[in-house]
């Protein structure tokens, strides 16, 4: 090759590098923005409910199971009983006034928070449950939170809003990061850091605890006015979200909690939010028992254990493939909706709501909520009907029609366990 060629055929690839590199272009401004979308979503509406669930089962709903067997031990009505029933009634209570400090904490580890501002999220997550006593000036003995009162059993815990927990310990958490490693006396900078973060933050999370304090007040209403059809639509939606990678519980708990505690027992508004947290119950309970029976073939005694109490979330990767088997446990679940708000009355606490029979903690929050308020025989006969028989009935009933028509094969539904 002569030198002329040579810087010829040079010539020919730099000019043809433009052509290239134009083909290899990174992606698109639309493709960018999607992108940061699915991360942004992931990391605040997967990861962090994830941890605010987790903090939720460490604190309120294992308080509130720890409620129960007290109040049992107390029902002996002996000197012991009495004792140490009151013994474990307040450790109980304790823990569901501290559910904002384990969302915060639960949060910070869901968003790989350092070893300090994880910590200090407990404090953000407290103060973001009772934003209003902060705001509000409360200072020493936290009386208008009523810890005496409670701990004695004179009223029940108040466990604080989880939006705020929420909203407060994300904007804690994010921004305590940024100072977290930058100093050597990091021990005292990042506590004090995110103790102002949260100051300010519990008036920035005002318009998110209002917004779903007006959600929840609309569900009762629209459950007072027409509880078939909130029936239907509540169990539909809440076992759809249970299903999901997203925390059924935190959602109904948010939702419900501030309603509950902004009327009195026994009014009108009360009575509705319980009935409708009934039907997110008995919602959830048609899906997890739904894929536990359906799924039998493929993964047995395990299956049904791991599903039936507890979660369907296990068939995520399934439902990514097979989206077709989600429909019996939708269909079953919007059936059983307006039997438990119309036939049978159930009612169920805002920690049990979004539960179902995971942990058997949605069928302990209908027993709380209903007893007293409608005949045993109902609770006792809506519970096995709503939440275990129908739900296993027509999920392997439909389950089985969709084999036979091959709208779902063996396997697409196994797990590894």
């Amino acid at each position: 090759m002569t030198e002329e060629e040579y810087v010829r055929q040079g010539t020919d690839q730099t000019e043809s590098s433009p052509s290239e590199n134009a083909e290899q272009t990174p992606e698109t401004g639309k493709k960018k923005a999607l992108s940061l979308l699915k991360k942004f979503f992931k990391r605040y509406f997967i990861d962090a409910f994830t941890g605010m669930s987790q903090g939720l089962f460490c604190t309120l709903i294992a308080g509130t199971i720890l409620g129960q067997i007290g109040g049992w031990i107390q029902a002996a009505g002996t000197p012991a009983g009495l004792a140490v029933g009151g013994a474990v009634v307040a450790l109980a209570n304790l823990a569901k006034m501290l559910m904002g400090a384990g969302i915060g904490v639960g949060i910070a580890h869901a968003l790989g928070a350092p070893k300090l501002v994880m910590f200090t999220a407990a404090v953000a997550g407290f103060a973001g449950a009772f934003a209003g006593a902060v705001t509000d000036g409360v200072t020493g003995d936290f009386a208008s939170l009523g810890v005496d009162a409670v701990l004695s059993g004179v009223r029940p815990a108040a466990p604080g809003n989880p939006i705020g927990s929420y909203v407060v310990t994300v904007l804690a958490v994010e921004l305590g990061r940024q100072v977290a490693g930058k100093t050597k006396v990091d021990i005292v900078v990042v506590p004090l850091v995110m103790f102002v973060i949260s100051l300010l933050a519990v008036w920035a999370a005002w318009p998110f605890i209002k917004l779903v304090d007006l959600i929840g007040e609309g569900i009762a209403l629209a459950t007072m006015a027409t509880p078939a059809v909130m029936g239907i639509v509540i169990a539909a939606v809440m076992g759809v979200l249970l299903t999901l990678p997203t925390s059924s519980a935190a959602i109904w708990l948010a939702v419900a909690s501030p309603v509950i505690a902004a009327n009195p027992v026994g009014s009108a508004t009360y009575d509705a939010i319980m009935l409708a947290g009934g039907a997110a119950m008995v919602g959830c309970s048609a899906h997890m028992v739904g894929f536990a029976v359906q799924s039998f073939r493929e993964n047995k005694w395990g299956g049904l254990v791991a599903q039936g109490i507890g979660t369907s979330m296990l068939q995520i990767p399934n439902l990514m493939r097979h989206p077709r088997i989600l429909i019996p446990p939708i269909v079953a679940s919007i059936v059983v909706g307006p039997l438990s708000t119309c036939v049978f009355g159930l009612r169920c606490n805002a920690a049990g709501g979004g539960m179902g029979t995971s942990g058997l903690v949605g069928i302990f929050g209908a027993i709380d909520a209903s007893s007293g308020v409608i005949p045993t025989l109902d609770l006792v006969l809506g519970i096995i009907l709503c939440c275990f028989v129908l739900p296993a009935v027509i999920c392997l009933a439909l389950s089985e029609l969709m084999r036979k028509l091959g709208w779902i094969r063996y396997g697409d539904q196994s797990l590894e366990l």
